[in-house]
């Protein structure tokens, strides 16, 4: 529900295995593991709640920078 919305990195949480990567090449390939935040509106618009943040864990391969 993220994807192709603008969020802000709010921290590192560091390096760890790519669970991408076990599944389709049975390896562990560590990447880099962030916190991302997003405002509600830029998830559900402008009528939602101003106050509603959302925070999700993404791996760097799935970020695009903005």
């Amino acid at each position: 529900f993220v994807r192709g919305h603008v969020g802000i990195i709010d921290r590192i949480q560091g390096f760890h295995v790519y669970p991408d990567a076990v599944v389709a090449e049975g390896k562990e390939d560590p990447q880099w593991l962030y916190t991302v935040m997003f405002d509600g509106r830029e998830l559900w618009g402008a009528d939602s709640d101003p106050m509603l943040e959302v925070s999700t864990e993404a791996f760097e391969p799935y970020l695009v920078a903005a």
